[in-house]
């Protein structure tokens, strides 16, 4: 089959591999904004509605046209294409737009596994949480995984990210000028506030979000258990305005609410009415509506009407800010919470003097800062902040730049500069009944733990941060919670654990359409089973992780994600699937030297497993000076392994010899566990002496039984029984035929072990037995021939 890519200018755009680059280096950007680019390229020939493009980029009828015009405005930028200019997207004003640039097509030959398809589900750029601290799955190489999940449980990197409590309001609604808080909502169902259906004026654009929030906040106010903005907008990315039945059902479910509201703003003759409606869990409905010649002050009278008749209590009439300020606030928040940063930063740059100098606003715009991946500017404005705001003043504030700092010392490296702020922050929140806020900073400091390898205090803090989280019913907190506690259990070698954390985040993270983290937790997941000898479970993901991964823009993440299939489907036997999803990595101009060396170690056991020692020991050598020294996938030490057994089966003594003191080195550098159980079996496996090879394999298998890591027990008994039976001892080599017997049923290479040990021991029963095994997991793999002849 065969895929077109056009260029156009000095930029090449191949659709096929979802890229786009100038001069060879990618071009990063949203994947909703190379979408409409592609659309727009493809229908040259003439002008493109506005109405046309959402369908056809979001799959749905009705968007705002804020949303299409910020991403055709990403898609502008990355084009180097101003709205003035015009020289490649032009506006038809009142219609849409109309792709203008002189395009010339390429057509090459697609290579994909055969069983690869276009992704069928829905989209989402998803690379920003509203309401975390960070990116949520900020797209990185493949570098070193153990560092790279460390730096998730701090930085939201490779699989995960922490959720931190900076960009949102606390579900306790604090007052903003002196920090006090209502108590705990009671233990009623939560209640969930769609985002508002605006109609009447073109210049309020931020209400949508901003009268949703203000009405949860007047609801929350009042003492009623709300589910958290952040939480409703993600739910809602894919709920069209007329979307009922099924749709709130399926959305009160993954939010656990027990009632839903929907709100709609007219503006009418000089004023606005904001209409609130019970749409799911009170029958019969129940209907309020406030009016006033502001916006919000309709909003909030709705929302106390509501509130009073769902039972609360009776909330303060006066605002906790000056109108104003209040105002403001709202409209800041609406934009950060739909993403539109610039827009956000616009309000706050025309704000008065007066206005700009409070905390609340200096905090947004760190807030802001820090999103927009402004990393110096957001700590000088939290460190502004915790210099000027005394915690008496703002005590909320005051914890919320601690944090803030905390986690900007974190991207940095710094643990021990980010707990002390940490450690002062949950001081600060924890009897303000913001558990919310504190459940993030409880996530934040477990992640800081976790990196300086202080488990005890990370376990804490991760129980502290999900007590506070559900207290707060914030869905999306936990999600990431446990992606974090999914990466810690990856660090302490608690692989089986780490699947369970990791499957509730990709359940909640799909149902939140967070496409993105979605990918990094399955790709965290996927390895994780690998290690665990069950290549068939990882196996279940392999699809969706095809379809997420060519959903990403960054051409990095993409590629991880597709060698993550590569290691599945070449486990699972399905080599020629594996084989074309390396030579497409390999090939790919974006992929950087990290993943290439990724590419070649899994290749190099590809061709150790196909007796081809050369090409193994040619790739292995290729990849190792470039690939991460540890990692948690242990493919490092797989990777050193292979060469070893490489140069061993090609007779090459004095380059083994060199091996095994490379690995010794290694293993004196890291003063790791699994450092250290390579080291041992690397130097039992060349030993020439017997007594002193059986001596090292008694110790290496001594410490994979210790860390109970499947991976490492079945590395240690293929070395150790292909000694024994070489020295003519198989009898000796039954018990680790039996040991790796609960593998066996789902990993090839412990059938196999089997399979010759029972063949060395004459064993025909067992033999039969492990060979029906060996065929059944085989795939495209081919056993040894001498192997099929009965003993």
């Amino acid at each position: 089959m065969t895929s077109a890519t056009y260029r156009f200018g000095d930029f090449r755009l191949d659709p096929a591999t979802r890229t786009l680059s100038r001069g060879g280096e990618t071009i990063a950007l949203p994947s909703k904004a190379f979408d409409c680019i592609v659309y727009l390229i493809e229908h040259r020939d003439r002008a493109v509605g506005r109405d046309e493009l959402i369908a056809a980029v979001w799959g749905k009828a009705e968007l705002g046209d804020n949303v299409l015009g910020q991403t055709v405005l990403f898609a502008r930028r990355a084009l180097e294409d101003t709205g003035k200019e015009q020289h490649a997207i032009r506006t038809i004003v009142r219609y849409g737009y109309h792709w203008v640039a002189p395009v010339t097509i390429e057509t090459a030959p697609q290579a994909m596994p055969a069983h690869a398809s276009p992704p069928a589900g829905p989209q989402d750029d998803a690379a920003i949480v509203p309401g975390l601290d960070l990116p949520v799955p900020a797209p990185v190489t493949h570098r070193h995984r153990a560092v790279a999940l460390r730096v998730s449980l701090a930085l939201a990197a490779v699989a995960l990210a922490i959720a931190g409590g900076l960009f949102w309001r606390s579900a306790a609604v604090p007052d903003r000028a002196t920090g006090a808080t209502a108590g705990p909502p009671a233990a009623r169902p939560a209640t969930l506030v769609l985002p508002a259906t605006v109609s009447g004026d073109a210049e309020a654009g931020w209400a949508r979000l901003g009268v949703m929030d203000l009405v949860a906040d007047r609801l929350r106010a009042a003492g009623l258990a709300v589910v958290p903005s952040d939480n409703v907008v993600a739910l809602a990315r894919g709920l069209a305005a007329d979307d009922r039945g099924d749709a709130l059902h399926a959305l009160a479910t993954a939010a656990a609410a027990g009632l839903v509201v929907d709100a709609r703003a007219d503006a009418l003759a000089g004023h606005w009415r904001v209409s609130l409606r019970t749409v799911l869990g009170r029958e019969p409905p129940i209907d309020v509506q406030g009016e006033s010649l502001d916006l919000l002050a309709a909003a909030r009278l709705a929302g106390d009407r509501l509130a009073a008749r769902l039972g609360g209590d009776q909330a303060s009439t006066t605002p906790a800010a000056e109108p104003a300020l209040e105002d403001l606030l709202q409209q800041v928040d609406a934009a950060m919470l739909s993403e539109r940063l610039d827009s956000a930063r616009v309000l706050l740059d025309q704000a008065g003097a007066a206005l700009r100098a409070d905390p609340q606003l200096r905090f947004r715009r760190a807030q802001i800062d820090y999103q927009a991946g402004q990393s110096a500017a957001a700590e000088a404005g939290f460190a502004d902040l915790v210099a000027t705001v005394p915690a008496e003043q703002d005590p909320i504030i005051h914890a919320r730049a601690l944090h803030g700092l905390g986690i900007l010392a974190m991207q940095r490296g710094d643990s021990a500069a980010a707990l002390p702020r940490l450690d002062a922050a949950i001081d600060l929140l924890r009897d303000r009944s913001v558990p919310d806020l504190l459940g993030k900073a409880y996530n934040s400091r477990a992640g800081a733990h976790a990196v300086r390898r202080e488990n005890a205090a990370a376990l804490a803090d991760f129980a502290a941060a999900r007590s506070a989280l559900e207290a707060a019913g914030d869905g999306l907190a936990l999600a990431v919670l446990d992606a974090n506690l999914g990466a810690f259990d990856l660090l302490r070698d608690r692989h089986a654990e780490a699947v369970d954390a990791l499957d509730r985040a990709i359940g909640r993270f799909a149902a939140f359409r967070l496409y993105a983290a979605e990918l990094n937790a399955r790709d965290a997941a996927a390895q994780a089973q690998l290690i665990l000898l069950r290549p068939d479970a990882a196996l279940a993901s392999d699809a969706r992780l095809h379809e997420l991964a060519s959903q990403v823009a960054d051409p990095q993440r993409r590629l991880a994600a597709e060698l993550t299939r590569a290691q599945v489907l070449a486990a699972n036997g399905r080599l020629a699937d594996a084989q074309a999803l390396l030579a497409l990595a390999t090939a790919d101009p974006a992929a950087s030297p990290a993943l290439r060396a990724r590419a070649a170690a899994i290749a190099a056991r590809l061709a150790l497993a196909a007796e081809a020692p050369a090409e193994a020991e040619r790739l292995a050598t290729e990849a190792l000076p470039t690939l991460p020294d540890s990692d948690d996938a242990r493919l490092a030490e797989q990777t050193w392994i292979t060469l070893l057994r490489a140069q061993q089966a090609l007779g090459e003594v004095a380059a083994a010899a060199a091996t095994v003191a490379r690995i010794d080195a290694r293993a004196a550098r890291l003063d790791t566990p699994p450092a250290h159980l390579l080291a041992r079996l690397a130097a039992a496996e060349h030993a020439a002496d017997a007594g002193i090879a059986m001596a090292g394999f008694e110790q290496a298998l001594a410490a994979a039984d210790e860390g109970r890591t499947p991976l490492d027990v079945l590395l240690v008994a293929q070395g150790y029984a292909q000694r024994l039976i070489a020295a003519g001892l198989p009898g000796q080599a039954a018990p680790l035929a039996e040991r790796v017997r609960g593998f066996a049923d789902h990993d090839y290479e412990a059938a196999l072990l089997q399979l010759r040990v029972y063949h060395a021991l004459g064993q025909t029963a067992a033999w039969n037995g492990a060979l029906a095994r060996c065929r059944r997991l085989a795939g495209e793999r081919v056993l040894p021939a001498r192997l099929l002849v009965a003993p």
